[in-house]
């Protein structure tokens, strides 16, 4: 299986005011032909700027471990997976 390659793709901040300023970390999740970008947003308050990326990746492991969590029941078994191949009732040829 070919492994996911994640990136920081950009640190953004989102200053509409001075007490409501954000920091935006966006990181970039690729596995051809799957990209998506999934943005962790930080109080700057909280957090220095050498602790920003650690902290945001630690959100970001969070995130995947609750998805794995929340769809554990959906993973099928070895054997559930070649029940459902049997059970394919999609033609094989089109009918002429």
């Amino acid at each position: 299986m070919t492994e996911y390659k994640i990136t920081v793709a950009r640190i953004e901040t989102d200053a509409r005011d001075a007490q409501d300023k954000e920091i935006c970390v966006t990181f970039q999740v690729e596995r051809a032909p799957i990209s998506f970008q999934i943005p962790i947003f930080l109080n700057p308050h909280d957090f220095d700027d050498t602790e920003m990326i650690q902290v945001a990746r630690n959100i970001l492991h969070r995130i995947f471990m609750q998805l794995a969590a929340e769809s554990r029941e959906w993973k099928l078994t070895t054997a559930g997976m070649q029940r459902l191949s049997k059970l394919n009732l999609r033609p094989t040829k089109r009918p002429a």
